[in-house]
């Protein structure tokens, strides 16, 4: 997308940012984004930073992680993908509770997609101990043996060309994928209070 911020593109009205927060609200305790604070419409989102930004997904990721010390499973989501919803990321968080499964990552063409994903925390904290996987290594070394995948269908369609813009437009346009926040959520950071869980999750943005 040309160096573009991805974060503050638009889909019928609604920045990707919101979008991907808005999907999220319903099932998180708490929302971190880990970049530059940027304008939201959604309550309760904390932004940080790496301690050297620019370092790739890996050193965003642990940056989120640690931003919520009392989290036992998170969600790590990019932040171009404005066709998300709540229910795709409930699937995610059941796919991962199941007994011997440390992530749940969507299944795409070209493999299970980290930064669409539930991990448990001790297994993605071990992953990211490992000395190859600093500034620079690749997203998905992040996921652990143990990953299992689920079909999201449109909710992986991610912004990285002028044409997945338009096409997640008329998407929202044609009533496919929510325009101006998920069903369950209701208006952003408003409603869904009384269907998030009771154990502590995270959500994890990236916005470049």
């Amino acid at each position: 997308m040309g160096g573009v911020d991805k974060a503050a593109l638009a889909v019928d009205g609604v920045t990707l940012l919101d979008r991907v927060l808005t999907a999220a609200r319903p099932v998180c305790d708490q929302l971190v984004v880990v970049g530059p604070t940027r304008p939201t419409g959604v309550a309760g989102v904390s932004f940080v930073t790496e301690a050297a930004p620019g370092g790739g997904p890996v050193p965003a990721v642990l940056a989120g992680v640690d931003a919520c010390p009392r989290c036992d499973l998170v969600l790590v989501l990019a932040v171009d993908l404005p066709l998300l919803r709540s229910e795709d990321l409930r699937r995610l968080l059941v796919a991962v509770d199941q007994p011997g499964v440390d992530a749940a990552a969507s299944g795409e063409g070209r493999g299970p997609n980290p930064l669409l994903a539930a991990y448990r925390v001790p297994a993605l904290l071990a992953r990211a101990g490992d000395p190859a996987l600093g500034a620079g290594a690749r997203a998905g070394r992040l996921l652990p043996a143990s990953t299992v995948t689920v079909d999201l269908g449109p909710a992986a369609l991610n912004v990285n060309r002028p044409e997945d813009l338009a096409a997640a437009a008329s998407a929202a346009v044609a009533g496919n994928r929510p325009g101006h926040g998920d069903e369950d959520a209701g208006e952003p950071g408003g409603g869904g209070e009384e269907d998030r869980p009771t154990d502590p999750r995270e959500h994890r943005l990236r916005p470049e």
